[in-house]
């Protein structure tokens, strides 16, 4: 247990990307409002894109695992989420965890780290769905931008996913849209 709290205790190395402050614009080496080719080519992109499951149309999913240069001890899993011109408005890490004891501790010291780093003051949020529960630091940026950082709770599968990730205002606008379209 020692040897796992210590590995999350190490520098934080992929997020190193992150920008300071109230500017956060970046994660993993990949920046919100970049053309998607800049990180993978077109034809991955239109291979791989699938319709984002939390906004009613015009943004996409895409696993980029397999093409994320800087990685990150927290995430196993990237991804991105772009609009109808390869624009990224998202970027996730994820990380599955054998209990959500274990995930709720690597969020609190994450989260102590990062405020620390890059001189912001996470709100904590802890909402309940139907099928799954949250618990959630999250900051927003000067320009809206959403960076969180979260331990899901799925109760259908008993697994326990952390995420790391950064929306663009304009995403979090289209959630909030599917959300209160009652879909």
């Amino acid at each position: 247990m020692k040897k796992l709290l210590l590995t999350f205790l190490l520098p934080l190395i992929a997020l190193s990307s992150v920008s300071h402050g109230e500017e956060l614009n970046s994660l993993f080496g990949i920046s919100l409002y970049d053309n998607a080719e800049k990180y993978v080519s077109s034809s991955y992109i239109d291979s791989n894109k699938i319709k984002n499951s939390e906004t009613l149309s015009g943004y996409f999913d895409i696993s980029i695992t397999d093409k994320i240069k800087n990685k990150s001890p927290y995430a196993s899993e990237y991804w991105i989420s772009i609009d109808i011109n390869n624009v990224v408005h998202s970027i996730r890490g994820e990380q599955e965890f054998a209990n959500l004891r274990i995930c709720q501790d690597v969020l609190e010291t994450l989260s102590s780290s990062l405020e620390e780093r890059y001189e912001i003051d996470f709100e904590y949020w802890e909402p309940t769905m139907p099928t799954f529960k949250v618990y959630s630091y999250y900051h927003y940026s000067s320009l809206d931008d959403y960076f969180a950082i979260q331990c899901n709770e799925d109760y259908e599968n008993p697994s326990i996913v952390s995420q790391i990730y950064l929306d663009s205002k304009v995403l979090v606008e289209a959630n909030n849209k599917f959300y209160e379209s009652g879909l």
